[in-house]
């Protein structure tokens, strides 16, 4: 018997350290903050401030738009620049949500250097931590990352 269009295919619940990345792509991935560690670039200092003070800490991790090159957006042949209409949403495992565009996320346009720490101040993450090290606030930082949506947006939409 085949499965019913419009229900999603059930998955293996993910391991408190790994993230899945799913949407419009050309194949989900599941990795580990570990496996995902191993290619860190070289830490970084991050600013922000808070309701109360102003805060400096040290964050080591991978680029966001070469974690999601690897994935491959499921672009319109023929469309202009089709890669700006995808956004990228970014979930916890509280359920808070951050969506970025693409053209943020990609060094061609916006290159608002988001990136995946695997390490902050020092330490190993058990699930990585987006971090938007040129925005002034913390407000985009998402801790304990499980999901990153990619999807096309406004497609089909009057």
């Amino acid at each position: 018997m085949s499965s019913f269009a419009g229900i999603p295919t059930q998955r293996t619940p993910l391991s408190e350290d790994q993230v899945l990345v799913t949407g419009d792509i050309n194949h989900e991935w599941v990795f580990r903050t570990s496996h995902l560690d191993a290619h860190a670039r070289d830490p970084v200092n991050v600013q922000y401030r808070t309701t109360r003070v102003r805060e400096v800490h040290q964050v080591q991790g991978v680029p966001l738009h070469d974690v999601l090159g690897r994935v491959g957006l499921r672009t319109s042949e023929g469309s202009k620049m089709d890669e700006l209409s995808f956004v990228v949403v970014a979930s916890s495992t509280d359920g808070y949500r951050v969506l970025l565009s693409w053209a943020e996320v990609d060094p061609e346009f916006g290159a608002c250097s988001a990136l995946l720490a695997t390490r902050y101040n020092g330490r190993l993450l058990t699930r990585p931590t987006l971090v938007t090290p040129r925005d002034g606030r913390a407000s985009r930082y998402v801790r304990d990352v499980a999901r990153l949506e990619i999807t096309r947006f406004g497609v089909g939409r009057s």
